[in-house]
């Protein structure tokens, strides 16, 4: 599966044609993020894109997942995952995944040097 990478306007309102458009969830199920995120695989299973994310009204605890940033990643099998800061080990928050005819659902964890310090779900759909 190999999608374009798209224009880099920050509005994450408006999803780019062909990037998924990103909903995580807490625990309970309540909306925290919204956005979008694109990628294209760089060989069979390495990928790499980018993100841009805003909160929710009020969300906490949801870690590094707002703002714009680059992601890297891969892909196997159907199962994907994404590191939304992968330079950054002591504060990083990745996707685990799978993908399945445009869609992209699974969890997201917020972590540290200390370990997990939050997680949900989330979904992306591709437009």
């Amino acid at each position: 599966m190999v999608s374009l990478l798209t224009g880099c306007g920050r509005k994450s309102e408006s999803v780019p044609p062909g990037a998924y458009a990103y909903v995580s969830y807490d625990s309970s199920g309540t909306a925290l993020v919204k956005g979008w995120f694109n990628f294209a695989t760089t060989d069979s299973t390495a990928l790499n894109g980018e993100w841009h994310f805003d909160a929710i009204g009020n969300a906490e605890r949801i870690g590094p997942q707002t703002g714009d940033g680059k992601l890297v990643g891969g892909i196997s099998g159907g199962k994907v995952w994404m590191e939304l800061n992968p330079s950054v080990r002591n504060n990083n928050l990745q996707l685990n995944g799978t993908l399945d005819t445009g869609r992209i659902t699974g969890q997201w964890t917020w972590m540290s040097y200390d370990g997990i310090r939050n997680q949900g779900t989330f979904e992306g759909v591709k437009k």
